[in-house]
């Protein structure tokens, strides 16, 4: 079965987005294979085709002082990171954009992501951020809330990206229109299919709106996948993309490397026949918690 004929068969199937991402992307690895095209390639079939190397991208989580931070977003800067995107929260938020943006200097790229921790009432703080020079607030407020995005939009500086909200591609869509975000994070497992992730990513290159890939904790096997969607042409911004030690002590395939230049460092994309990694059936196996079969 084709890879695009999932969603048809799924269709009666209501909610498990990243179950259905899951098996959607195994299809599409072995799809690859047998026609020996990399993951990139099928992502982006444009004429320039995908990119070599992706910039890589680092979020760090909520800290407990500003100067904590600031050590922690200059220590990955050093280590080839040239996007860092930190977590806000009420409380947590101007004081540790400042010592961020103070730390990394003007050179970086720098967003902050809040998860949906805000409301409306919180714009006076939010437009404070304004000042730092961020490349986009994140999620500010809940994830079912587009029509006070537009509001807040509407009220600060700062470009609004969406990440929680985009459950597909006719949300993106919709959540665009209105003017709830001119950013946009994509997500496959968020969307239940990489396909419809890259159609994503084709559209917002054709009405010149930025984009870039979200990651979660991925092992090596949605790593791949996140680079391979990352090297797509309309993700114009520096994605969720880090190297395996971010995360990983011990992964399923060989470790995705950061190479380069403090605050220029790249991943490779991978350019062997679908996913392009080869599994370590042994770390599978030790990782492995539980299994199942299904047959139709």
């Amino acid at each position: 079965m084709a890879a695009s004929d999932l969603g048809a068969l799924l269709a009666d199937v209501i909610g498990h987005p990243m179950a259905k991402a899951s098996i959607e992307l195994a299809l599409l690895d072995a799809q690859g294979r047998q026609s020996e095209t990399s993951l990139a390639h099928m992502f982006a079939p444009h004429p320039t085709g995908p990119a070599a190397i992706v910039p890589a991208g680092i979020a760090i989580g909520l800290l407990a002082t500003p100067e904590d931070l600031a050590t922690e977003v200059s220590t990955r800067v050093t280590e080839g990171y040239g996007r860092i995107k930190i977590k806000i929260a009420p409380g947590r938020d101007s004081e540790f954009v400042r010592a961020a943006r103070d730390a990394v200097g003007v050179h970086i790229e720098l967003s902050v992501d809040a998860n949906g921790a805000y409301t409306l009432d919180d714009a006076k703080t939010l437009a404070e951020l304004d000042d730092f020079d961020l490349a986009y607030i994140e999620q500010p407020l809940a994830a079912d809330d587009l029509l006070n995005h537009a509001e807040l939009a509407r009220r600060i500086s700062t470009r609004i990206c969406l990440d929680e909200s985009l459950t597909s591609a006719t949300v993106t869509r919709e959540a665009l229109d209105m003017g709830a975000c001119s950013v946009v994070c994509v997500k496959a497992p968020r969307y239940g299919s990489w396909i419809e992730a890259a159609s994503v990513l084709d559209h917002c290159a054709g009405i010149g709106i930025d984009a870039w890939v979200g990651g979660m904790l991925d092992c090596g096997i949605g790593r791949a996948a996140n680079i391979a969607l990352a090297a797509h042409p309309g993700a114009s911004l520096t994605g969720d993309i880090a190297a395996t030690g971010r995360f990983f002590t011990e992964d399923v395939c060989a470790p995705f490397e950061l190479s380069g230049p403090s605050g220029g460092g790249t991943i490779t994309v991978p350019t062997g026949p679908g996913l392009g990694v080869s599994i370590d059936a042994a770390a599978l196996s030790k990782l492995t918690l539980r299994s199942a079969i299904m047959r139709r």
